[in-house]
């Protein structure tokens, strides 16, 4: 006969992890139960110990046919609910085809405005975008390297060179013989400071006759790096010359070396070295110069001018209405 703390023991070793096997023989050995009382104790702990398996014959038997009618079932029931869907949908066609075919088409002719909008906004995009170019002759070309040419180290970043212009701002043409419109003149000492250190600057003076635009300029074309003043006429001038030649754009450069200043206590007047040292005055005389002293100096010769660094249209214009009026 079983007792309570039979039953105890055999689940606590359960919970050991141990099986039932390894229980009952060690109950068998040392315990002295019978098996009758372990097979009672074990159904006890586990009520499925004492489960006998069906025949299997008898089974197949039994399960077989409920089997079958259960899957002509399950067919039966799944052949009627497409017949019904496939009912449901005819009938929704034959009623609402036109709304059916209209909701179509206007969902297609979408698609299409929408594809050929995205194309033609891709299209304009990548017409934005600016591709560089690239000159592969002078990349790849060994002609420009001078022999002497030094590989630099370190990878340093060379960085363009920009050319800044010195805005001396608005100012009144200076006359030589008034020293009141020079001396003391912010905007001519400032161009006359920018032409004693060649550096490129610009002032609009108000003139009725000569040239108003007055710049220091840099040459960087020529051989060498030469330092020149250069007189020109606004674009919207509505001035014209003796012959009838509109004035507008016109301009002179010369070397800024030429410049000289005209001596009329002297007879007759002569030119010399132009007095730097007031800077306002100094570049009263390179406009005094360009305007007029080249000319007086040269005789008014238009090839003598040009071969000494001269040139710009105003330069004939001076002589054609020199010659008119002679």
């Amino acid at each position: 006969m079983i007792t309570p703390e039979l039953i105890e023991y055999i689940r606590g070793e359960f919970t050991k992890g141990r099986t039932r096997e390894e229980v009952h023989a060690e109950l068998i050995k040392n315990g002295g139960w019978s098996e009758a009382d372990l097979s009672e104790a074990f159904r006890t702990v586990v009520p499925m110990q004492g489960f006998v398996a069906p025949n299997p014959a008898t089974q197949n038997i039994m399960i077989a046919p409920i089997a079958k009618n259960r899957s002509k079932s399950k067919s039966f029931w799944q052949n009627s609910v497409f017949i019904i869907i496939s009912l449901i949908f005819l009938v929704s066609w034959w009623f609402y085809r036109p709304q059916i075919i209209s909701f179509w088409n206007s969902g297609i002719n979408t698609l299409e405005e929408l594809s050929v909008n995205s194309w033609n906004s891709s299209v304009n995009n990548l017409k934005k975008i600016s591709m560089p170019s690239f000159n592969f002759g002078k990349i790849f070309s060994t002609d420009q390297i001078p022999n002497n040419f030094v590989v630099p180290q370190n990878n340093p970043i060379i960085k363009p060179t920009i050319s800044v212009v010195k805005d001396c701002g608005i100012g009144t043409a200076p006359d030589l013989k008034n020293p009141f419109t020079y001396e003391n003149n912010a905007v001519l000492n400032c161009l006359g400071n920018s032409a004693l250190h060649c550096e490129e600057a610009r002032v609009v003076l108000k003139n009725d006759l000569f040239p108003t635009v007055f710049q220091i300029v840099r040459d960087k074309n020529a051989d060498q790096d030469i330092c020149r003043f250069k007189l020109s006429y606004a674009e919207e001038s509505a001035l014209i010359d003796v012959t009838g030649k509109k004035l507008a754009g016109q301009y002179v450069t010369c070397p800024l070396s030429l410049v000289k200043e005209l001596d009329e206590t002297k007879t007759p007047p002569s030119f010399g070295v132009p007095n730097t040292s007031d800077l306002g005055k100094y570049a009263g005389q390179i406009y005094f110069y360009g305007t007029l002293g080249l000319f007086i100096e040269n005789n008014v010769d238009q090839n003598r001018i040009q071969s000494l660094g001269c040139r710009g249209d105003y330069i004939s214009s001076v002589i054609a209405s020199y010659q008119k009026a002679q």
